[in-house]
């Protein structure tokens, strides 16, 4: 009994969460930053801005060109319906306010 109950203590303290240590440099919950962290976060945003992978020319036009190529699409399917819907729905009902001087579309 007595090393199957050392045992459960041994299974308790392994099971136990283990501390996190935060990385240095870094503020912590409740740590003011001090006068020099402004001049640390810049230094690590130029670090973080050279890490960055940009893509070449020849990809930003393609891209680019795809992009405008879909919005014009996009902007023609809209102005498509538009039109279709303003004929088929508010043609008929023009028409009628004119033939029965509804006050609607005269002119």
């Amino acid at each position: 009994m007595m090393v199957e109950d050392s045992q459960k203590t041994e299974e308790k303290q392994d099971a136990a969460p283990q501390a996190v240590k935060p990385a240095q440099g870094h503020a912590h919950a409740g740590q003011a930053i001090k006068g020099g962290g402004v001049i640390q976060f810049l230094k690590e945003c130029a670090i973080e801005n050279n890490k960055i992978t940009w893509p070449d020319r020849a990809q930003v036009i393609r891209e680019t060109w795809s992009v405008l190529v879909l919005v014009t699409a996009l902007t023609l399917i809209v102005l498509g319906v538009d039109w279709i819907l303003g004929n088929a729905v508010f043609g008929p009902i023009e028409h009628w306010a004119r033939l029965y001087g509804a006050g609607f579309g005269r002119g």
